[in-house]
């Protein structure tokens, strides 16, 4: 009898406590929990970011087409093209054609590319439909919806438009450098006289 004792007190004890196996399998887990819910947060972050870098090249793309929208019709285009010597105001005094956005950055490759073209690289640009640098009705772009009538004569001209614009398409494409890599956006919109 004392022995049958001895041995159930001996096998409380034994369990009693963790052996070393249960231990190291109990830390194992906590650590692969830990190491999944950083990860989550981390990811989370990263997605937080883009997003609002998405929200920023919107809205400077928006705030850009409504600033054109706004200005002086007659001279958006002339404003805005990659032409410096029809500025309104004279001539290398306009908008330009290119824009930076704060808050994004310009991706290398663009910075490499216009520091060989020697220029400066910037995360916007406008673009409308042109042949060359001059406005044109024929231009072949559907996402712009051209060719197309664009002073209102009833006549899609071949090659430079003569006369003024009464609608007016544009394109503002946005290129950066961020958290998710180089990301790209593009707006479309259709200007008209007011």
């Amino acid at each position: 009898m004392h022995i049958v004792h001895g041995l159930r007190r001996h096998l409380r004890a034994s369990r009693a406590g963790f052996t070393v196996l249960e231990v190291t399998i109990s830390a194992t887990v906590l650590v692969v929990g830990v190491l999944g819910m950083v990860t989550s947060v981390a990811a989370s972050l990263k997605l937080v970011e883009a997003n609002r870098e998405m929200m920023v090249a919107h809205q400077a793309a928006r705030a850009l087409a409504e600033q054109m929208q706004n200005g002086n019709f007659s001279q958006v285009f002339a404003e805005y093209n990659t032409v410096t010597s029809d500025d309104p105001a004279g001539a290398g005094r306009g908008h330009g054609a290119t824009f930076d956005v704060p808050g994004l950055r310009t991706t290398s490759e663009d910075c490499e590319e216009a520091q060989r073209a020697g220029g400066t690289a910037s995360v916007g640009a406008i673009e409308f439909p042109t042949q060359g640098t001059a406005l044109s009705e024929s231009v072949v772009d559907a996402a712009l919806g051209m060719p197309r009538d664009l002073n209102g004569d009833g006549v899609i001209t071949s090659g430079a438009m003569p006369g003024s614009y009464l609608v007016l398409p544009v394109r503002i494409r946005l290129r950066w450098s961020g958290t998710a890599g180089t990301r790209t956006m593009t707006f479309q919109t259709l200007l008209v006289n007011r």
